[in-house]
């Protein structure tokens, strides 16, 4: 099978950019125009969603759709990584998984997670996080992943460990975007076992 040029790099990481994939109870897949009215209602809205995340709380469904349109948008490119978390029983749009800070020589990334809090505490983003974290280092070939959690946040913390992730530190984390936010987080990491050490 032949590659694309632009999908493998000569480091190795063989990006694909954001394809569907499949959990037991969820299909991850790209965000569309359409889901607007679930991601404002679900979590873009809601102020306890985005108490400990690094993005302010959107006043309108306009907000949120221009939002989507750039996410859109960048998915044209092959190293784009954003998911919606959709139930496969009615298919809402329930949360989200993205990454961010590539490093391709150091095959690094890191992730993030947000799911509406009706559906909290139901193992959702341990569920979703699994399927990404083995997506990311099987087929994209990732080996380090980082995701962080403000501090007070305990339950995400949990969520990370639930899937396979370490606790590496805690950090003062500084986020420059429209409230330049500075958290105290707790960072996480996640490396794949090789078969014969597992």
């Amino acid at each position: 099978m032949q590659l694309k040029s632009d999908s493998l790099n000569n480091n190795g990481l063989k990006h694909t950019g954001t394809i569907n994939l499949e959990t037991n109870r969820f299909i991850l897949r790209k965000f569309h125009l359409s889901d607007v009215h679930d991601i404002f209602i679900n979590w873009s809205s809601d102020k306890d969603s985005a108490k400990y995340n690094a993005w302010s709380v959107h006043t309108s469904e306009e907000v949120t759709k221009e939002y989507v349109a750039e996410w859109v948008e960048w998915y044209k490119k092959d190293n784009y990584y954003h998911w919606a978390i959709t139930d496969k029983e009615d298919g809402e749009v329930i949360g989200s998984v993205s990454v961010s800070n590539i490093r391709e020589r150091k095959k690094y990334c890191e992730i993030g997670y947000t799911v509406a809090q009706k559906r909290w505490n139901q193992g959702i983003a341990t569920e979703v996080l699994i399927k990404v974290l083995d997506f990311l280092t099987d087929e994209v070939g990732f080996e380090t992943i980082r995701a962080l959690h403000d501090i007070r946040n305990v339950s995400s913390g949990r969520v990370m460990k639930k899937a396979g992730m370490v606790f590496v530190k805690n950090k003062t984390q500084i986020f420059l975007s429209g409230q330049n936010l500075v958290m105290k987080c707790s960072v996480y990491e996640y490396k794949k076992v090789a078969p014969q050490l597992r």
